[in-house]
């Protein structure tokens, strides 16, 4: 799904679509077709919307957990390959494993930090970082720095949606979240759309 996506996104992206009209109508689409589960899946439990700390919940998962790392990532294909974009981005769960040890004291077993440490050392493999210091990359330019960074600040955003998604707290049933979050993404980027941003 996610390298159909940035396929996709590569081919509307070459035709004159910016990086955000992009992901703006995919986050309206999505948003859409989940509506109608989402709302069955509440079962008369709306009142869980009108609590101030759900809402909260909602409008900071949309923004954090769904626009800005769609974003990011279609802004990172716009200057990368798309499945080293997507690698990079994918690199998340790593950045979970560091968030739950330092923020959660919950350490990481050993095979964990093994994986962990495996994904680390392969991703300066995959974006063949020797090119940046004059290695003989031959007809290799080099990697975009620009579009390295944009996938980095997406596979934020991607483990900020892991953390986010697991919690439970708020009594809202996960496909609701996802549907209100992809809402909130789409009426955040359209409006940061139409303002020129």
């Amino acid at each position: 799904y996610a390298l159909l996506s940035g396929a996709m996104a590569k081919v509307l992206l070459d035709v004159g679509w910016s990086a955000g009209a992009a992901v703006t109508a995919r986050i309206a689409i999505a948003g859409t077709a989940l509506l109608i589960p989402a709302a069955l899946a509440m079962r008369g439990r709306w009142s869980v919307l009108n609590d101030r700390r759900t809402a909260g919940t909602v409008v900071a998962y949309g923004i954090v957990a769904v626009a800005v790392p769609q974003l990011c990532y279609f802004y990172a294909v716009s200057r990368l390959p798309v499945g080293v974009a997507l690698l990079v981005e994918y690199t998340a769960p790593i950045a979970v494993v560091g968030w739950m040890w330092l923020v959660h004291q919950q350490r990481p077993g050993r095979l964990t930090a093994l994986g962990a440490v495996i994904a680390l050392c392969g991703l300066p493999l995959l974006l063949d970082l020797s090119t940046l210091w004059g290695g003989s990359g031959g007809s290799n330019k080099g990697v975009d720095l620009v579009g390295v960074a944009w996938a980095l600040a997406a596979m934020v955003g991607a483990a900020a949606y892991f953390v986010m998604s697991a919690d439970d707290s708020t009594g809202l049933p996960p496909i609701t979240l996802a549907a209100s979050g992809l809402v909130v993404g789409a009426v955040v980027l359209g409006a940061a759309g139409l303002a020129g941003a």
